[in-house]
């Protein structure tokens, strides 16, 4: 075969892959920003599902602690990460060609003169990129004083459309219907009571305000115990519990949200996204984290079916304009403890 008709194969083999790799970003970003109902889900929960809620709440001394060796966010990723980075594990698109949080800013529908509370945010990437699109304020809240300070700076380059409170979400204390819209990307998981975390969110956002919720992993697909054994020894090494799309529609809908909508992407899909491969990279190679290290492990000896089938799970749940006081939480809880199969 001629050298020249060589290159120019594998040259189209090159950019063909490339192509495909873009599109599936954009897939993702079609499937994320299109949520689908979630009347289907949510009525009960499996066996797996019961047990973490008793035995994966993180305790108070748990506050900023990641992995084995008991240091912080900060300490871990601080001199890794610059101001502009975000510590999402899956931003839909992620291209060259695309601005991060575009999907966030179509489910959310911002509009001049909203308030908007972003738990947990990080180095506040989400919260920036949907001020410098709409004229709102965002409230954000992370117990981080390091993220606290870059959030700030980032908020002075917007006119100081924003405000940021150092406290833990848990003990967050806000007026009622504060906000159109509050979300949290990849934060819930470290709440040490997750009623009263949602309860929190109805209680202060707005009548016909939105709740988005980004969570990577559940348990709503875990069928044996060997699996449930062998992620919970990851989350004992990281102290973040998966609350998976089924347990959080469970706990929504008796709050009075309607309509919620949800969708989940296995793990075999946006393991692949770049932000992703990213983090993956910066974990093993840069920071060399025993966690990492654990997790590996814990692939190896679950099943691949429970592990590449693994959830990354959107959820939005809106709060309806008529005004409907939500079910009292000790019903709502009894729930959880139903049997499986239980109605």
């Amino acid at each position: 075969m001629d050298l020249v008709l060589v290159f120019q194969l594998a040259a189209a083999i090159i950019l063909a892959l490339f192509v495909a790799y873009i599109l599936l970003h954009y897939v993702l970003f079609f499937l994320v920003t299109r949520p689908r109902d979630a009347s289907g889900i949510g009525h009960q929960l499996n066996q797996f599902e019961q047990q973490q809620l008793v035995e994966w709440a993180p305790q108070p001394n748990d506050f900023l602690k990641h992995d084995d060796e008991r240091r912080t966010y900060d300490d871990v990723f601080g001199t890794y990460r610059d101001e502009e980075a975000n510590y999402s594990t899956c931003v839909f698109p992620r291209t060259p060609f695309s601005h991060p949080y575009e999907a966030e800013y179509v489910l959310l529908k911002p509009k001049d003169g909203m308030r908007f509370l972003d738990l947990g945010c990080g180095s506040g990437a989400a919260a920036a990129y949907l001020a410098s699109r709409r004229n709102i304020e965002v409230t954000c809240v992370t117990n981080s004083p390091v993220q606290a300070e870059i959030c700030r700076r980032k908020f002075a380059r917007l006119g100081g459309r924003g405000e940021v409170i150092v406290t833990d979400f848990d003990s967050l204390d806000l007026p009622n219907e504060s906000f159109d819209a509050i979300y949290s990307f990849e934060s819930i998981g470290y709440s040490k009571d997750l009623d009263a975390w949602l309860a929190r969110c109805w209680r202060m956002l707005k009548p016909g305000g939105r709740l988005l919720i980004r969570t990577p992993g559940a348990l709503d697909h875990c069928r044996r115990k060997e699996d449930y054994q062998s992620v919970t020894a990851f989350f004992d090494n990281w102290r973040y519990n998966f609350v998976g799309a089924n347990l959080l529609v469970h706990k929504l809908r008796p709050l009075g949200f309607s309509p919620i909508r949800y969708r989940r992407l296995p793990f075999w899909a946006w393991g692949l996204t770049w932000n992703f491969i990213q983090h993956l990279l910066l974990w093993k190679f840069r920071l060399k984290m025993r966690t990492f290290v654990e997790l590996e492990r814990i692939i190896w000896r679950t099943s691949k079916t429970f592990v590449f089938g693994n959830p990354y799970s959107t959820v939005l749940a809106t709060k309806p304009k008529t005004r409907r006081e939500p079910a009292r939480l000790n019903e709502a809880s009894s729930h959880a403890h139903q049997p499986p199969g239980a109605p």
